[in-house]
């Protein structure tokens, strides 16, 4: 029968193997036994690096011991588009077939041992700006994928796999949550204590009842509707948040004194971030409500922007403070006119000689770069140290981003990633 590998000529190896008498060659016919050899832990982790409960499934099929250990798997992720056939004609699901009885029941299987849950029932559907054809009454009172509904997340968190979840991610099917208010936060605070990230997408939160959670380091919202009394809870129950991410989430209607708004925010509203153990922040937005306020970040190091409205937010959120790490991104429909009115090239450049680390998307580099000629040859004291940078291959002869080294190098890192597409569209 022939090797699966063949014995190497190296006569360093030669000499190491010499000295151990039990080595078999392994053949293609005994590929699936080392796997019976390997702890069921070891095992498990890797049916945790896997994760998609298909997959999972597939490989419990592959040996007895993979069988065994896919019971002690530490993180599950379920994807109703691939999980199930519950999406059909563009509504709910199959009558009597309900997805989010799968996480439940996958908790309740693995209990303790379940470290990491993830459950996505969106279809890639659904924003907080869709939010329109909700009151036209296009929306699906079916609850099948319903994911961030109360008896969905009672279905999981109260299993024995509530107090030893330490990450939690959760996408609603927006058609179904997106007129239902839910207590999924509430629920989630008291029955998940070790929960150390956690993400919600596509659904309307109440805050009512939410309790401190004070292992919670990272928060990530995406088009998410907020509008309770007391929204200020937000910050009093994530004492130790250090990165938040904001994506398309808004309160609703009335104005009330705290917020998490980045896109489509009405001026009436106030945006206030307090979050003192606060270290990275990611903002998606379009423009910055003048009443924002950010006193509370006083621990922001690192940053991450997408938007045109650079001026005002790169003015509020780096000014006076001691960034480390700033990441700039333009939107997808911006050019080379739109970042020339959203901030000048001169404050970008004096900006960046503040902070140690700067790194330049594929669009925002190759806008910027057209813009750096414009500079003045001001001299001033830089700290930066790592710059990131993209560009076509065509521009790299110039070094167009020489400017922006002008009062560091030669201290300052310059790593330039090379891309083929020098199309506009480049990301």
């Amino acid at each position: 029968m022939t090797p699966l590998c063949r014995p190497s000529f190296n006569s360093i190896l030669k000499r190491r193997r010499s000295s151990i008498d039990d080595i078999s060659m392994v053949h293609i016919s005994e590929a699936g036994a080392p796997l019976n050899y390997l702890p069921p832990l070891i095992l498990a982790n890797i049916l945790g690096r896997v994760a998609g409960i298909r997959d999972i499934t597939a490989c419990r099929l592959a040996s007895r011991a993979l069988l065994a250990a896919a019971h002690q798997c530490p993180r599950i992720r379920l994807d109703a588009a691939t999980s199930t056939q519950c999406l059909q004609e563009d509504r709910g699901g199959v009558k009597g077939t309900a997805f989010w009885t799968l996480a439940g029941n996958v908790a309740s299987h693995l209990g303790s041992h379940l470290r990491s849950l993830a459950v996505n029932a969106s279809n890639e559907q659904g924003c907080v700006d869709d939010a329109m054809w909700v009151e036209e009454g296009n929306f699906d009172e079916a609850d099948d994928l319903h994911v961030t509904s109360l008896k969905s997340v009672l279905a999981w968190a109260s299993t024995a796999a509530g107090p030893t979840l330490q990450e939690v991610e959760i996408a609603d099917f927006w058609r179904q949550s997106c007129w239902r208010k839910v207590e999924a936060l509430p629920v989630i605070s008291h029955l998940c204590h070790n929960l150390l990230k956690l993400g919600l997408k596509n659904a309307w939160l109440s805050v009512d009842g939410l309790k401190i959670m004070p292992n919670l380091t990272h928060l990530t919202l995406e088009c998410i509707r907020i509008e309770d009394e007391n929204l200020s809870k937000l910050n009093e129950c994530f004492p130790c948040l250090q990165i938040l991410n904001l994506v398309k989430s808004r309160k609703a209607q009335r104005p009330q004194d705290m917020s998490f708004s980045t896109k489509d925010s009405p001026l009436g509203e106030i945006l206030i971030l307090d979050a003192p153990s606060l270290s990275t922040l990611k903002l998606t937005i379009d423009k910055l409500s003048p009443t924002t306020q950010a006193d509370g970040l006083v621990s922001l190091k690192n940053l991450w922007i997408e938007s045109l409205d650079l001026d005002s937010l790169l003015q509020l959120f780096t000014n006076g403070r001691d960034i480390r790490s700033l990441d700039l991104e333009l939107p997808d429909s911006a050019d080379c006119r739109d970042l020339y009115d959203a901030v000048e090239p001169d404050y970008l450049v004096q900006l960046f000689a503040r902070i140690n680390e700067v790194k330049l998307s594929p669009r925002f580099s190759c806008e910027l770069m057209r813009l750096l000629v414009a500079c003045t040859d001001n001299v001033f004291p830089s700290c930066l140290e790592k710059l990131l940078v993209h560009l076509p291959a065509s521009d790299t002869a110039d070094c167009p981003f020489v400017p922006l080294l002008r009062n560091s190098a030669p201290f300052c890192k310059v790593t330039v990633l090379l891309h083929a597409d020098t199309s506009d569209a480049a990301r």
